[in-house]
Parts: structure tokens; sequence; C-alpha cells
């Protein structure tokens, strides 16, 4: 089976994408910040479509939460698909940006770039050893 990771999988467009890839028959490593929201849909993941699905609970900011990403693909056999759906705003409702506090942009900057391709080279050789030639979605 096809191995796919999707960070910020637990709710929303990740949620979704990881019912329609295991409906495929893709196994899923999926990563949130909230422990039981993500362990509630990786449950119902496996429930309904009988794939392997691991949750991992983390901030893909932190380097070792990666780390712990990435191996955990590894035991299901490897990386086919990474798909970097964690983000944050910044500022939450959403502010003009005359008024945006600088240190929410640097969390949304943080999270969603700096720590995507983090990822992505933490993830580089488990996706260039994929058979069928691996993909990345940020």
């Amino acid at each position: 089976m096809p191995v796919a990771m999707i960070t910020g999988g637990s709710k929303g467009l990740g949620r979704a994408l990881a019912g329609a890839l295991a409906a495929q028959g893709w196994d899923l490593v999926l990563d949130a910040r909230t422990a039981g929201v993500l362990e509630d849909t990786a449950r119902e993941v496996r429930g309904r479509f009988g794939t392997r699905v691991v949750a991992v609970p983390g901030d893909v900011t932190d380097a070792a939460h990666r780390a712990d990403l990435v191996a955990a693909a590894g035991s299901l056999g490897g990386l086919d698909l990474l798909v970097s759906n964690a983000s944050v705003l910044g500022a939450e409702p959403l502010v003009r940006l005359d008024a945006l506090p600088l240190e929410g942009l640097r969390r949304a900057l943080e999270t969603n770039v700096v720590a995507a391709l983090g990822l992505v080279q933490e993830a580089l050789p488990s996706l260039r050893a994929a058979e069928a030639g691996a993909v990345v979605v940020i």
C-alpha cells in the first residue's frame, strides 16, 4: 500500500484528504496539534476504510516532531505522498496588515513556510526511495 502523510490532518481539508486517500487504499500518517481530535479522525478513517492510520500529535514547528512523523511513515513502509496542510493564520480573527501583530506573522511564517520546508527536508530520503516516485504538496 502507498503511504501518505498529511499535516493538519484532523479536521477540514486534511480530514477530507485523509478520507479520500484511505478510500483509494492509502495508509496514512496524520498530524495535528490537538491529540483528541486527531485520534478521533484516525479512528474514524481506520474503521471506515480499514487502512492503517498512525496519528502523531504535535507541532510541525518542532524538529523532533517532524522526525517522529517521518519515522511513523517508515514504520508503514516508507512515504509516497507528503501533504503539508498544517497552517496558522497569524491573527484570528483576521485583521488588516497595518494592525497585524508581528509575532502573529512570525508564527504564521514559521508554521506555514519554515516548518513545511523542514518537513520536506526531513522526509526527502524516504520520498526519494518511493518506488512510484513521490509527490509533495504544500
